[in-house]
């Protein structure tokens, strides 16, 4: 491979293998091993298995399962990935052979035609790649640099023509893609309010956040925005995910759940994410303008309940593989990070479509 860059979209310098072959061979072994055990988890054994006993209590598939989910998740993701590669191949072949069967054309004049036609590269592209890589080409002359530049551009228009031959051919095709990507899945909250939206939403998103961080209280117009965009839609779960780093979050966490006993989860939740000041006191003095029952509300942030949820929240988190703030899982999808408005609203559309039959003229 060369080390000069052609294309922006792909690097072209690559760390060549001593051998290819047999590490080929040891990613397919990887693979099959990891199919066979995905499969047998998946579609062998459903999660009430029993898998173990001690002194006579049962051990379930489905406890082990969810003690190592985040593991088993990119597990999945890896095998999805493969998949999801090996369907398109056969997808695009499938459209390739019907589209034989109608021309009367066989797949292999039809590859020669998209591959094979001659391409024009202008001089000037040429010039001006060599230019900017010519320290890449190490003793080689300039001409035959420029020649091999000219012969790579080539390639590349002669693939994109094929791939774009290919996509008008799926554009006139109905694909039903039934591939379904894994899953994490959080637990609802505790009944003290701490979801807001549809109860009929068909997509939910659990946010794990942190009173302290900011990039946590910049997502809160956003999600506000994805609320009001998707009334009927979306359903927003919180979960607390306080950082050691910060302070006053552990407690802001307790105050939040606290504040939800009494029917104030959000209001709570909002004076939190918009104050200077996470203290001691200035918690009291943010639930004292509630106006509600300041008593039971200290009572509850020394208590062993509200220290018990904010540690059930974060053990739930580092099950499902959540390592900072804000991390959103979206019907099961973990999106890491603070996660703008059109990012929510390109995944949102795509659960919504997903909730209807999948049929599409493209696989990405």
């Amino acid at each position: 491979m060369n080390n000069y860059s052609v294309a922006p979209h792909e690097p072209l310098h690559k760390q060549h293998d001593v051998n290819p072959i047999l590490k080929t061979l040891s990613v397919l072994r990887y693979l099959v091993l990891l199919a066979g055990f995905l499969s047998a988890t998946t579609y062998g054994q459903n999660p009430n298995t029993p898998i173990a006993k001690v002194n006579g209590q049962i051990v379930t598939l489905g406890e082990v399962d969810d003690s190592v989910a985040n593991q088993i998740y990119a597990l999945q993701q890896q095998l999805y990935a493969v998949r999801s590669t090996a369907l398109t191949s056969l997808i695009n072949k499938k459209i390739l052979e019907q589209e034989s069967v109608r021309t009367g054309i066989t797949v292999e004049v039809l590859k020669s035609r998209w591959l094979g036609a001659p391409v024009t590269i202008d001089a000037t592209q040429v010039e001006d790649l060599y230019l900017k890589n010519s320290s890449a080409f190490g003793l080689m002359g300039a001409d035959e640099a420029k020649q091999k530049l000219r012969l790579d551009l080539e390639s590349q228009a002669r693939l994109k023509r094929y791939r774009d031959e290919l996509d008008k051919l799926r554009q006139h095709s109905v694909v039903e893609v039934l591939l379904e990507e894994p899953r994490l899945f959080a637990s609802a909250p505790p009944n003290h309010g701490a979801s807001r939206g549809s109860e009929s939403a068909r997509v939910v998103i659990t946010e794990f956040s942190d009173f302290q961080c900011p990039y946590c209280k910049e997502s809160q117009a956003t999600l506000a925005r994805v609320l009001e965009r998707y009334p009927a839609d979306v359903k927003l779960q919180f979960k607390n995910f306080p950082l050691e780093g910060h302070t006053f979050a552990f407690t802001a966490a307790r105050a939040a759940y606290c504040s939800g006993k009494q029917g104030a989860f959000w209001k709570f939740h909002d004076l939190l994410f918009s104050a200077q000041d996470l203290s001691p006191p200035a918690l009291l003095n943010m639930f004292q303008s509630l106006k509600l029952n300041g008593k039971s509300f200290e009572t509850c942030l020394s208590s062993t309940e509200s220290q018990s949820a904010i540690l059930a929240d974060l053990e739930e988190g580092h099950r499902l593989g959540i390592d900072g703030t804000p991390s959103f899982i979206i019907n099961g999808k973990l999106v890491r990070g603070l996660t703008s408005f059109e990012q929510f609203s390109a995944l949102i559309s795509r659960e919504l479509g997903n909730s209807q039959p999948k049929t599409s003229t493209s696989q990405n």
